[in-house]
């Protein structure tokens, strides 16, 4: 997909200050390191410095000190980072919504799909579904009954929603994801045999959430699971049944959040980390990779285990220093005893 943009447009959209040519023509957005003439690139980092003297792009998006250190025309920001993430969706090869519906798709009757959403290749659509305004439903989707997405939802190629799940607006949800298979509910009998507990419940996404590739939300028992406003998760994320998950949360992969438990807004769950289930996370908290929560975090900060029990992060490094040191510290304890 062939993109032409003119430096001056650029420079509107992101607000930022132009220092050189207005009228430089931007075919494409590239890292620094591989950057050449028809390109915009950022500096976000100061350990990419000395890339940029050499760096053959047409323009760098960067911070006003570092502008002199480049021979090409400059955006001048005080986030290079976030300008760049704004300027990304210029240059995304994502599929265009072509607002037409694929004659191999099955749509229930009574279904509703807004003006200019589409529907892809062999995906099915359920009973008494709403689908919003410019929708894009890739190939191979089931969007099961009774369920509703608000306007521009991003729903790729092979993903599943049981009935009763609502998205909310500009949801975007990547290949493999499934939202509102059954909690794991069940209920011993007393001789050895489980008894499934119907998942009555539903899900709830908030706006601006995405969900990552092979993710997967359970429906809740009773109520419905809820994911609030703004949430961001990455691939291979797990948030079981009653589970709350407060706006602006970021979950890398792996991490997972066990059932009823509620989750605070603005955390941040680093890979791999795991939240226990019934347990209460207040807002702000960090959880750096690894970390398993056993109990409720009540205030908030940065917290660590890495397979050790949960601590503040500034005690679990003090504590790590010495784990290297277990084995002497041992013979020193035993070198005492013997001499007593």
């Amino acid at each position: 997909m062939p993109f032409s943009y003119r430096l001056k447009d650029i420079a509107e959209f992101l607000e930022l200050e132009l220092v050189g040519s207005e009228d430089a023509i931007i075919h494409s957005l590239r890292g620094i390191g591989k950057a050449a003439s028809g390109d915009i690139s950022f500096l976000a980092k100061e350990r990419y410095m000395s890339l940029l003297a050499d760096c053959k792009a047409t323009a760098m998006i960067l911070r006003p000190a570092h502008c002199h250190h480049f021979g090409g025309a400059c955006l001048l920001s005080e986030d290079p980072y976030l300008s760049y993430a704004k300027l990304s969706r210029w240059f995304s090869h994502a599929p265009i919504n072509t607002g037409s519906i694929h004659p191999s798709a099955v749509i229930a009757s009574n279904s509703y799909i807004a003006s200019g959403s589409s529907v892809g290749a062999h995906s099915v659509i359920g009973a008494n579904v709403m689908i919003g305004e410019n929708c894009y439903i890739g190939a191979n989707t089931c969007i099961g009954e009774r369920c509703s997405l608000g306007s521009n939802c991003y729903i790729a190629d092979n993903v599943t929603l049981y009935h009763d799940v609502k998205l909310g607006s500009n949801v975007k949800v990547h290949s493999g994801a499934v939202i509102g298979a059954d909690g794991f509910g069940f209920a011993a009998d007393g001789a050895g045999r489980w008894e499934k507990i119907y998942q009555n419940g539903g899900v709830t996404v908030g706006d601006r959430v995405e969900i990552g590739a092979n993710s997967t939300i359970d429906r809740g028992a009773l109520d419905d699971t809820v994911v609030g406003y703004g949430v961001i998760i990455d691939d291979h994320v797990h948030i079981a049944h009653n589970a709350s998950i407060g706006d602006n949360v970021a979950m890398a992969a792996y991490a997972a959040v066990a059932g009823s438990t509620i989750i605070g807004a603005n955390c941040i769950f680093g890979g791999n980390s795991a939240v226990l289930g019934h347990l209460e996370v207040a807002d702000n908290v960090h959880l750096t990779a690894r970390t398993t929560v056993t109990k409720s975090i009540k205030e908030s900060g940065s917290y660590s285990s890495s397979g050790f029990p949960l601590m503040e992060s500034f005690k679990w490094r003090r504590c790590s220093v010495n784990f290297g040191k277990l084995e002497k510290i041992h013979h020193s304890v035993q070198k005492v005893e013997k001499g007593k």
